[in-house]
């Protein structure tokens, strides 16, 4: 596969010297030409949309750390002006009960689920949670980010079946919007049987807003039709223009404005080869180890070829040269990289694709005092 072609060969500047010549993609949905490397005789965007620290969100893993250094990263965000800060839930801690830690330590910064997922709570529970979570945060915004997971977490680790996800997901984000909307219950349903009644708790659908994370044409439709938002984990910024397609064909359908998009982007700010080795990993084992989502994912990318090499490899147990086998130019495309004022130009290009809120998702291999210096440095960038 040819490296970028911009300028010198990556390979004679590392990484972080090729996403410094910059990265592009063709022309996004909306007509504009959001990147900033050259590939496939894609055109080159010199003007990527000017982006501060206030047009970032950051993920940060909720079993990946502990609660101390979750509370001092989301602390420091708070008070750098980050927008938003988003808790993942798989395995391990549930994502609420430390985002209500969060609430009470923080005082401005919004709070979003990124993800729970629709089985292993039902619409009312996730109702009460946000709703509960809303009080303890004054004005601001609560971002509930949904999904539907996958068979062997929802099976294996829940044991609940793992039937009808597109028309569950449909029915619990219905029913959060009318609670939120009413403060009652729908009457019926397909996967749920309410009876109407009272939530109990005060409600206010201005300040939560539904996201909705998935990959499938399905989902996306759903997405588009009853959703606020999208929340992607490994946005391409030359290749996710087809899958906002399909939502804002969905959301024009209803009637309904375009979704907000959130992207998950793993990065970090900083030159040190450690850096792309650990977003190397990262992407190797969503590829290789993750179930076959995000395999196809990269290949409607156009990285079949890559995708194969990384899964055969670590198929057969050589996990380092899988890792090693994630080109260049796909963690140019699909993460953040650099000195701090390159990251914001790389975050600002994702936006000009149309991801409309970058959210910089925090490696774990990262500490958490080095998560705030980088932060700090994001933060002191003039633009």
């Amino acid at each position: 596969m040819p490296g970028l072609r911009a300028g010198r060969p990556a390979r004679d500047r590392g990484v972080a010297g090729a996403i410094r010549d910059g990265r592009a993609e063709p022309r996004d949905h909306r007509g504009r030409r959001p990147g900033t490397y050259r590939r496939r005789g894609a055109p080159v965007s010199r003007d990527p949309l000017v982006t501060s620290i206030a047009d970032l969100d950051i993920a940060i893993g909720g079993r990946e750390r502990p609660r101390e250094d979750i509370a001092l990263i989301a602390g420091a965000a708070d008070q750098l002006g980050v927008g938003t800060v988003w808790v993942t839930e798989g395995v391990g801690r549930d994502a609420f009960s430390l985002l209500t830690e969060l609430a009470l330590r923080t005082t401005r910064i919004g709070l979003g689920t990124g993800i729970v997922n629709v089985f292993s709570r039902t619409p009312t529970a996730l109702a009460q949670a946000a709703a509960s979570l809303l009080e303890l945060m004054g004005t601001r915004t609560f971002n509930l980010g949904l999904g539907t997971s996958g068979r062997g977490l929802v099976e294996d680790y829940h044991g609940i079946p793992f039937e009808r996800p597109v028309t569950r997901m449909k029915e619990t984000i219905g029913a959060l919007d009318r609670v939120f909307t009413t403060g009652s219950l729908p009457v019926g349903g397909a996967e749920f049987r309410f009876g109407g009644l009272a939530l109990g708790v005060p409600t206010d659908r201005a300040r939560l807003r539904l996201y909705v994370a998935g990959l499938t044409e399905k989902t996306l439709e759903v997405t588009g039709t009853v959703a606020d938002g999208w929340l992607p984990i490994w946005p391409s910024r030359r290749e996710s223009g087809q899958q906002v397609g399909v939502i804002r064909k969905a959301a024009t359908a209803a009637n309904r404005p375009m979704p907000t998009v959130a992207g998950y982007l793993y990065g970090a700010v900083g030159t040190e080869p450690a850096l792309a080795a650990h977003l190397r990993a990262n992407l190797a084992w969503y590829v290789a180890a993750n179930g076959t989502a995000y395999r196809r994912l990269f290949e409607r990318y156009g990285y079949a070829d890559e995708v194969d090499r990384i899964c055969r490899l670590w198929t057969t147990g050589e996990r380092e040269r899988a890792r090693r086998a994630v080109t260049d130019e796909m963690l140019a495309d699909c993460t953040l990289l650099g000195e701090p004022a390159e990251v914001l130009r790389q975050a600002g290009a994702f936006r000009d694709a149309g991801v409309d809120r970058p959210v910089l998702r925090l490696p774990k291999q990262v500490p958490a005092t080095d998560c705030v210096r980088m932060l700090t440095e994001l933060a002191g960038v003039r633009q």
